[in-house]
Parts: structure tokens; C-alpha cells; sequence
């Protein structure tokens, strides 16, 4: 995983927020990642934005990628709001059960 490795294709969002925002993602793992297509073009459209990182770090990015997308679709399931606590609470104190 040198710094001469060759930028390859990891995924292509849509729009540049989306983009920047899986950029990010990865950099904060400490992976080299840019974008490339019109990031920044001059019509309001999103355009297709195609995300890439050097070729010793594209496992290594998918796994990061894929990870948050499995804790985006199940979440944390132990968080619950205060508010749902309460409501739980009364249900139980009445002698009703969780929600």
C-alpha cells in the first residue's frame, strides 16, 4: 500500500454532498480518498460522482463501506429515545407491557 498506488474505482454516488461525505468517511479511517466527475459543475443537478482510493486500499474500503451501511439499515437497536423510555415505563407501571 504504497503512495504510488493507482486510484481505483470504489463506488459512484450521486451528488457531491454524498460524495464528500463518503470521502470523508474513509479519510477519517486513514484511507487516501478523492472523487472525481463534476463535483462542482455549473447547474444545479446532481451528477453522477465517481469515489476513488489507491488499489492497496480498495478492501479495505469496502469493508469501511459496508459496515456503515449494515449500521445504517439495523442501527443501534439498545438506543431507545427518553420520551420511549417514559411511555415503557407507564405501560409497565399500568400493568400493559412495553409499547
Amino acid at each position: 500500500m504504497g503512495s504510488g498506488d493507482p486510484l481505483v474505482h470504489l463506488t459512484t454516488v450521486v451528488g457531491s454532498v454524498a460524495g464528500r461525505l463518503v470521502v470523508g468517511r474513509l479519510r477519517a479511517e486513514g484511507i487516501a480518498a478523492t472523487m472525481s466527475g463534476p463535483i462542482d459543475g455549473p447547474y444545479p443537478f446532481p451528477a453522477e460522482i465517481d469515489v476513488l482510493v489507491p488499489a492497496g486500499e480498495l478492501t479495505a474500503a469496502r469493508e469501511i463501506l459496508l459496515a456503515q451501511a449494515v449500521d445504517a439499515t439495523f442501527g443501534d437497536t439498545r438506543r431507545v429515545s427518553p420520551a420511549r423510555l417514559r411511555r415503557q415505563r407507564r405501560h409497565r407501571a399500568k400493568g400493559s407491557g412495553p409499547e
